[in-house]
């Protein structure tokens, strides 16, 4: 390997530094597995389990590259999901956040409303729908005595009729952002 040691060196530039110096190219240069281990953060097991799965590469003597090996290493976190890719979470973020200005636009230009006010207003509209057909009996029973089986469907029909054009004449205006205020208060 072309690696001095400049504990060695004569010089004083050397001695007044700690470690080695390389003259040869960065990618050339290998390390222990205990050492790669060390750099990366894992076990020389690990290491060692990364080199036979062909992850770290290694040079004839089964060392492993220092700079490719980190390189690789690097990569495969990032595939593999164990590191979080930061430009990427801020996209969703920023996403999240337009959707939600998005909606409160949309409830501001009564274009859309809470699950809550519609289930609200739907519970109410359907209420109301059925005390009205429950009451039809009582209603036509008197009315409908001594007429015919023509005359009572044609009476029935009409009631019907009347009572869900109530139902589908609903205004918008029942959506309004009050009840959407109260149902608000009471969660509080």
């Amino acid at each position: 390997m072309a690696i001095k040691d400049k504990s060695k060196m004569g010089n004083s530039h050397a001695e007044k530094a700690s470690g080695i110096k390389i003259t040869k190219s960065v990618n050339s240069v290998t390390a222990t597995q205990t050492e790669m281990g060390r750099a990366l953060g894992i076990t020389r097991q690990r290491v060692s389990q990364l080199i036979q799965e062909g992850i770290l590469p290694t040079d004839a003597t089964n060392s492993p590259y220092l700079v490719k090996g980190i390189k690789q290493y690097c990569n495969m976190k990032g595939e593999n999901g164990g590191d979080i890719d930061f430009d990427k979470e801020r996209a969703l973020h920023e996403k999240a956040k337009r959707e939600i200005a998005e909606l409160q636009l949309m409830k501001m230009k009564k274009q859309a409303y809470s699950a809550r006010t519609v289930e609200y207003v739907m519970t109410e509209m359907l209420s109301n729908l059925r005390t009205q057909l429950l009451g039809l009996p009582s209603k036509l029973a008197l009315l409908l005595e001594g007429k015919t089986k023509e005359e009572i469907y044609a009476s029935m029909t009409k009631e019907i009729e009347e009572k869900l054009s109530e139902l589908s004449s609903y205004s918008p205006d029942l959506f309004d952002e009050d009840v959407e205020e109260e149902d608000e208060d009471e969660d509080s």
